[in-house]
């Protein structure tokens, strides 16, 4: 009987020792502009031209092949890719928010995608309605959602920011930051803020970005610190810019570990071609 009641005693111990501690998850959020046009805009965009047919089972694959725990994907702007992406990542990623697109109109969606291990609720939707030039085809904005990981709360939100005007570009920033970081920030909840800024790192406009937004950009552990660049299939000479990024706002409950490019390649007709005009970014975190 004494001996039962010290077992009990040392299980109990045991169980009230582990619940105290504080268990911590290491994630890897990714960003990758994949260069999807719909296919009415085939004869402007030279469709043909970006093999999408080609590139895409090959980036599904690659993405299968991998391991990452959020993805945030841009230009997904056609809707039989996005629900092939959805339901050919969907053992691995089950989780997903497919790119918005609010009322009756001949604009195309944002093409944003969000896939995740965790559960993923959507709390925000901001439709800029400020794009210009060739931007203004899309329903350009930012998509924020809550993340469950282990019983902890992140908050992500992916984005795409116009490319052809300044002017379009740094009102986004100010609907970002209004929208999106401001009414969600808070020292409880880690936020990232994910996507393709068009954006330059190395610009007097990044700086002003980054004057709205107030969050923190981890160094780039990369020789070739670009994730657009003119070694790429797809892009011209001159080309040396990083404009995609995972921004995160300083939290004592996350651990920023690493960042660096990821460049996936395929093999078509014997020669080496990029699986998208943009490089994949990676941010490696703990969270506490």
């Amino acid at each position: 009987m004494h001996r039962l009641k010290q077992t009990f005693i040392l299980f109990c111990f045991i169980l009230f020792f582990f619940e105290g501690l504080s268990f911590s998850d290491t994630l890897k959020i990714t960003t990758w502009n994949i260069q999807m046009t719909p296919r009415v805009f085939a004869p402007f965009t030279k469709h043909a031209r970006k093999k999408q047919k080609v590139r895409i089972p090959k980036i599904i694959q690659y993405l299968n092949s991998t391991n990452f725990d959020i993805l945030v994907l841009q230009e997904v702007f056609d809707k039989a890719i996005s629900k092939k992406i959805q339901n050919d990542l969907k053992i691995k990623y089950p989780y997903s928010l497919t790119p918005q697109k609010e009322g009756f109109s001949l604009k195309l969606s944002s093409g944003v995608m969000i896939l995740s291990k965790y559960p993923i609720q959507l709390k925000e939707h901001v439709i800029f309605n400020v794009s210009q030039k060739i931007d203004k085809a899309a329903q350009k904005g930012c998509s924020l959602v809550e993340i469950n990981i282990n019983e902890k709360i992140i908050y992500v939100a992916g984005t795409h920011l116009d490319s052809k005007s300044h002017e379009s570009r740094n009102l986004q920033y100010q609907i970002t930051s209004e929208k999106i970081i401001k009414p969600y920030l808070n020292d409880s909840t880690p936020l990232f803020i994910v996507g393709d800024f068009n954006t330059n790192f190395h610009s007097q406009d990044y700086d002003n970005m980054m004057t709205y937004l107030k969050l923190k950009n981890h160094e780039l552990n990369d020789d070739r610190p670009y994730t657009f660049d003119e070694f790429n299939t797809w892009n011209k000479k001159g080309y040396k810019f990083w404009i995609d990024f995972v921004f995160y706002h300083e939290n004592k409950k996350i651990e920023i570990l690493d960042q660096y490019i990821l460049r996936p390649v395929m093999k078509f007709k014997k020669a080496k071609m990029d699986l998208a005009d943009h490089y994949q970014l990676v941010l490696k975190l703990v969270i506490h």
